[in-house]
């Protein structure tokens, strides 16, 4: 893992342990918001976001068959809220909408890679992706569930001998 990727997953779990992190501004602001390059930024971000999540093999069968323009609609109003924008996010709550889907470390490990990928090709300075990464750590335990478990098929209702299978095929010797 190259040195920066460690220091991401360090924050990472500094955040989620609760520490507070010192020497580092924390939380949102107008000025963090801006360093990501206000609306513009963040579409461009979240555009180049989705386009390594579904590069990902890890990540790809959870967006193949996604409304991606709504995604990344909703991501950006998120983003936005989160750094401190003008933006309110009233999509739906992180739990509820990741519940089903049996996201695991490995997939959300994944999507903060992407995300880094994402924000280093757009030249975000690395002390504000920390800050933003900071942010959006709390997500982690309503993003990561177990997989549902599979759905019990029910039982076969028709008796055996109830379809008739003929011995050979029609037109055939």
């Amino acid at each position: 893992m190259p040195p920066r990727r460690s220091l991401a997953a360090l924050l990472l779990a500094t955040a989620l342990a609760g520490t507070v992190l010192t020497g580092c501004a924390t939380g949102p602001s107008p000025e963090l918001y801006q360093t990501f390059g206000g609306q513009p930024g963040l579409t461009a971000l979240v555009d180049d976001f989705m386009d390594g999540m579904m590069r990902n093999p890890d990540l790809r069968p959870y967006f193949v068959n996604a409304n991606r323009a709504h995604i990344k609609k909703e991501l950006v109003s998120q983003f936005c809220a989160a750094l401190g924008g003008p933006c309110a996010y009233k999509g739906m709550d992180m739990k509820m909408a990741h519940a089903r889907y049996g996201i695991g470390d490995r997939e959300f490990n994944a999507l903060v890679e992407e995300l880094q990928r994402a924000m280093d090709g757009r030249h975000i300075p690395y002390a504000a992706q920390n800050r933003f990464l900071a942010m959006m750590a709390s997500f982690r335990d309503d993003m990561v569930h177990p997989a549902p478990p599979p759905r019990a098929r029910p039982p076969l209702t028709l008796s055996p001998d109830a379809v008739a299978v003929p011995e050979t095929v029609p037109g055939k010797p």
